[in-house]
């Protein structure tokens, strides 16, 4: 979670600035509506390198044509419990939420139903869908795969993307238990963040052209996987599952054949896999016996010993906590995404004001 002095919007304020710039960017209403949604959630939970500070970098793909304005999306039935979602290079969040839409219709049948999405784009925060999923009563994995950023244990050229894997579960009587991680020691997202706060990076996280460890900001390179320079062969393991499941199972290439995300070709599509499985507890045991198993596990972790001074958390805990700061505050946005957003407000005639906490 990142610190810094921002200024601060509300959620409603953001999510009518945001729709009216993506609709007057030509997005249809569909795709607008999808992206907002996300990237709002995703920063009103906390998840900020993912979160609106995306929005002029979508803006660049769609002005590039990297992005269909108003793609057809079909969703076709392999099986039973398989369902595939062809986003026909539109967002890939609204790919994404179609996609658990159909699941979540499917696992109240079946149990069990995965979900290939092809064709897709960035999709922001995976977590944005398996707690979609989790909020409706489903526990939800869900994985992405992107362009070459995450060097391989003892590498210094960068193969895997930071293909993040999520995983939520309801959780009674709060919010959705969800883990949304990067395969990488990091998001590359963390890095762009940092540059515009001016932070260090954390020890063992990047490296340089070299393949040298770094803690600059503007000198990284390429980013470690999880475990870092001694033990990053975990990360890389992962990284591999995410691409397999998201490139040999969806139809689409592995990440290291992506074009750069970053361009600086704008104008060609890079076709992302993603996917997800979405389970009925129910049809697995009495929801109450599920509930109380999930609640028990939390608990216990929750009220574990810590270190002088610290607590022991359960996944997405901190996130919780400063959700509810959020919602009484406002929305931080880092100093660069400020600026772009008044830009952007001037150029499409839609100023965006500053929150003042009541």
């Amino acid at each position: 979670m990142e610190n810094y002095d921002s200024h601060h919007c509300s959620r409603q304020d953001l999510q009518d600035f945001l729709t009216h710039v993506l609709s007057a960017a030509g997005c249809d209403a569909p795709s607008a509506a999808a992206v907002t949604r996300a990237v709002v959630d995703a920063s009103a939970r906390a998840y900020d390198t993912h979160g609106v500070r995306l929005i002029p970098w979508y803006l660049q793909c769609l002005e590039g044509g990297r992005i269909n304005r108003s793609p057809r999306i079909d969703i076709s039935r392999k099986a039973p419990a398989i369902v595939h979602v062809d986003a026909d290079n539109g967002f890939g969040h609204l790919a994404s939420y179609r996609a658990i839409d159909a699941l979540c219709e499917v696992a109240d049948q079946q149990g069990v139903a995965v979900a290939t999405v092809g064709r897709s784009s960035h999709h922001g925060a995976t977590g944005c869908y398996t707690v979609e999923a989790a909020r409706r009563g489903f526990a939800a994995l869900g994985m992405t795969h992107a362009d070459a950023v995450v060097v391989p244990h003892d590498g210094i050229t960068p193969f895997f993307g930071t293909n993040p894997i999520s995983f939520a579960v309801p959780l009674e009587g709060e919010e959705p238990l969800v883990l949304d991680m990067a395969t990488s020691s990091i998001p590359l997202n963390r890095v762009m963040l940092r540059r515009s706060t001016g932070a260090p990076l954390p020890p063992d996280v990047a490296v340089d052209g070299e393949g040298r460890v770094t803690t600059d900001a503007h000198h990284a390179a390429a980013l470690l996987p999880v475990g870092g320079e001694n033990f990053g062969y975990k990360g890389v393991g992962l990284a591999g599952m995410v691409d397999i499941f998201c490139s040999a199972f969806t139809g689409m290439q592995h990440g290291a054949k992506f074009p750069c995300f970053n361009g600086p070709d704008f104008s060609r599509p890079i076709e992302i896999g993603h996917f997800f499985i979405v389970m009925q507890p129910a049809l697995f045991q009495a929801m109450a016996a599920f509930n109380a198993s999930v609640s028990a596990l939390v608990g216990d972790l929750r009220r574990q010993r810590a270190k002088p001074g610290k607590a022991v958390h359960a996944p997405s805990d901190l996130e919780k906590a400063e959700a509810g700061r959020r919602a009484r505050e406002g929305i931080p946005l880092d100093p660069l995404t400020w600026r772009a957003f008044q830009l952007l407000g001037q150029r499409y005639g839609c100023p965006l004001e500053q929150h003042v906490a009541a």
